[in-house]
């Protein structure tokens, strides 16, 4: 076969096989090469299959060595309340006798306490036993005297500890049992030097924010980060100090309910008593009101003689 003829039948098959391959016919004779194979038919549902399984062993994985972010909290974690324009007062709870009626949102708290006079005790009662609070009205008056109103009011009677956090706080005080309610008033920080030490109380608040309304919190251990001195944006200045039924506290978990919130008064043995001065000049006007007096009777006596 003479060459020029030879290679235009060269030429010929090549490009049938082309045609073949490009067609896809069924006779094609080209397949394509790993890894483009794992793309094509069969195999490519097979390979999607395993990269599935191998993403979800992943996903499993990788949750199980993430970090825990329930359970204890961390130091830095605050007894947060929500903010002022956020926060929700309760109506008054429905009852029949209009004496049962508990009055759970109020424009202020009427001033009730006389710290120099008396010692003001708060004690809670729960279904596990009793919880006794020293309140410390000579440093934190106004702080202590809400509290006693809305206790008195009976405002916390019936309300749950909505949050319980282990090894560190049991909060409770809020009337919606949500963490966002209030008594639809705010009362403004005391600063002091007080450290929240295991058993101390305190109000919580807001981030960021220098007053609170109901809701206060039992520090279950030291908690140093919500100290005046911590260096931090927010700081907890305890009110008082559970002297009876920690205990008590240790036991509680969140739903528990406050049954009732009493306060008991006491006499102030450190009340200011009257200057002398001020007895002598009261025995003085004594005396001379007794000596006016038998001067009448004298003249009274003159007269009917």
């Amino acid at each position: 076969m003479p060459p020029n003829r030879r290679r235009q039948q060269h030429r010929g098959q090549r490009q049938r096989r082309q045609r073949r391959y490009v067609s896809g016919g069924q006779g094609q004779s080209f397949k394509p090469g790993f890894p483009m194979n794992l793309f094509t038919g069969r195999a490519a549902l097979a390979t999607f299959a395993a990269v599935g399984v191998v993403l979800m062993v992943a996903g499993i994985s990788l949750a199980a060595f993430l970090p825990n972010t329930g359970g204890d909290a961390d130091i830095d974690d605050l007894p947060t309340a929500p903010a002022a324009e956020e926060t929700v007062a309760a109506e008054p709870t429905e009852a029949e006798d209009p004496a049962e009626v508990i009055v759970r949102n109020y424009e202020f708290a009427e001033f009730v306490i006389e710290p120099e006079f008396e010692l003001y005790t708060a004690t809670i009662s729960t279904a596990k036993g009793d919880i006794v609070i020293e309140l410390f009205a000579d440093i934190a008056p106004n702080t202590v005297n809400s509290f006693v109103f809305l206790a008195e009011n009976r405002f916390f009677d019936g309300l749950v500890f909505h949050r319980v956090v282990e090894n560190f706080v049991v909060q409770g005080g809020d009337p919606t049992g949500t963490g966002r309610g209030s008594p639809g008033y705010i009362t403004g920080d005391e600063p002091n030097e007080v450290r929240n030490e295991t058993g101390t109380v305190a109000m919580a608040k807001g981030a960021g924010q220098p007053y609170f309304g109901s809701q206060f919190f039992i520090n279950l251990k030291d908690n140093p980060a919500l100290d005046f001195d911590a260096g931090n944006r927010d700081s907890f200045y305890p009110f008082g100090r559970v002297i009876e039924g920690m205990d008590v506290v240790n036991a509680i978990v969140q739903g528990d309910v406050m049954e009732s919130v009493t306060i008991t008064r006491a006499p102030n043995p450190d009340a200011p008593t009257p200057e002398a001065g001020e007895d002598a000049e009261g025995d003085e006007e004594g005396e001379g009101d007794a000596e006016a007096a038998e001067g009448e009777e004298a003249g009274d006596e003159d007269a009917g003689n």
